[in-house]
């Protein structure tokens, strides 16, 4: 019997079939495991389980009444109905096998930081996760946010399927959305230059709903948390006094029960029948908009090249900048300029903490040009936090 660990997960791999005849062995086998790893928390991949009886599954209550967590992965669906017929799946968590799709031909509409999304047909897309940085876990959440936010009275698109992706870039996990011949504000605007204004405002809009809307205590994670996990990410490349500076920095921000989306960028904005519906929910949280206005500057203010734009945003460096300019207008809605300076600051500062993070956590940069663009970052991001007294 297989077995390896993944973080503080113990996966063991079930195979075959575990019937009356053998599940003595099975349970013997996984026991011997368990002495060695000393493990509690167990994932059993049943992807190559061809049938359990109810031999098996008496395996199983032992193993409920042993351990601290346990749950079914990649089952069949005939694997699957045994559990559900026989009740397992309201005493553990059993999770069918995910579909797999193949996104090879498939036109990529929009990529960031989490991965890329992929027009499957004129009725769905799918948004592909990049495997080394986001679990299975991660991606369900996405999809359980959406929900939520949809309950509060925000526009977003609901996945409504899980699956596998194979074919293109940032393999790994994807969620599919039925969206009608939807496009990105991104690519309204680069068909339409004109329109740069309107989406901005309708974005503007948007944002300020998030932002006002109030949910109930524990709804979603604390915006603080993204934060302190950027800084702790970037840790290695920031001195331990610049820790704590920054540390203090997102202690200090205001406790807030309004919602963040974590990653507010054209390529996460799908417009379906003239309104924008917000993809890619897994980073939504409550507390301090700083969160996204920093992920907005992380987005519009560090691409410089039209290809990079298109590559990203599907529009050009102008046409993304007069999105953004007319987006922090109407957001703002001031034209004092000391204020929007600060603001400025703000945004600047949060961004480059962020920055860092995707740095230190990304392999797609070279090392030599990884770690002089780390330098340059860091000493940009000293000489704010001094010049704004933190």
């Amino acid at each position: 019997m297989e077995y390896g660990m993944d973080g503080n997960r113990l996966v063991i791999n079930l195979t075959g079939k575990i019937d009356a005849g053998n599940a003595p062995d099975v349970e013997d086998q996984i026991n011997e495991i368990l002495g060695t790893t000393g493990a509690t928390d167990v994932v059993l991949d049943a992807s190559e389980l061809e049938y359990i009886s109810s031999a098996g599954l008496r395996v199983m209550v032992k193993l409920l009444k042993r351990l601290s967590s346990l749950i079914v992965v990649e089952a069949s669906p005939s694997v699957y109905e045994v559990f559900e017929m026989t009740g397992f799946t309201q005493m553990m968590e059993v999770r069918r096998a995910l579909r797999t799709i193949d996104v090879a031909g498939c036109e990529c509409i929009g990529r960031g930081g989490n991965g890329a999304v992929y027009r499957l047909d004129a009725e769905t897309i799918v948004k592909v996760y990049h495997n080394d940085t986001n679990s299975l876990e991660k991606v369900q959440a996405s999809r359980v946010s959406a929900q939520k936010l949809m309950a509060y009275g925000i526009p977003v698109a609901i996945a409504f399927d899980v699956v596998k992706v194979v074919g293109g870039e940032g393999l790994g996990y994807g969620l599919v959305y039925e969206l009608l011949d939807c496009k990105t504000v991104g690519e309204l605007i680069h068909e339409d230059p004109s329109s740069a204004e309107k989406w901005a405002h309708e974005a503007a809009a948007l944002l300020k709903l998030l932002h006002t809307t109030e949910v109930p205590e524990g709804t979603f994670p604390d915006a603080r948390d993204s934060g302190h996990q950027w800084v702790e990410v970037a840790k290695d490349v920031l001195s331990k006094e610049d820790q704590a500076r920054l540390h203090r920095l997102y202690d200090s921000l205001p406790a807030k029960n309004t919602l963040v989306h974590g990653d507010f960028h054209t390529g996460n904005m799908m417009v379906q029948g003239g309104e924008i519906v917000l993809i890619d929910t897994d980073d939504v949280a409550q507390g301090d908009p700083i969160i996204d206005m920093a992920g907005l500057a992380l987005t519009f203010e560090y691409i410089t090249t039209d290809d990079r734009a298109m590559d990203t945003l599907r529009m050009t460096v102008d046409e993304m900048h007069r999105y953004y300019d007319a987006l922090l207008k109407d957001y703002y809605g001031t034209d004092d300029e000391a204020l929007l300076q600060r603001y400025a600051y703000q945004r600047k500062l949060h961004s480059l903490v962020k920055l860092l993070y995707g740095l230190v956590k990304t392999d797609a940069v070279p090392e030599p040009m990884k770690s002089q663009v780390i330098a340059q970052m860091r000493g940009g991001l000293l000489q704010l936090m001094n010049a704004m007294g933190i």
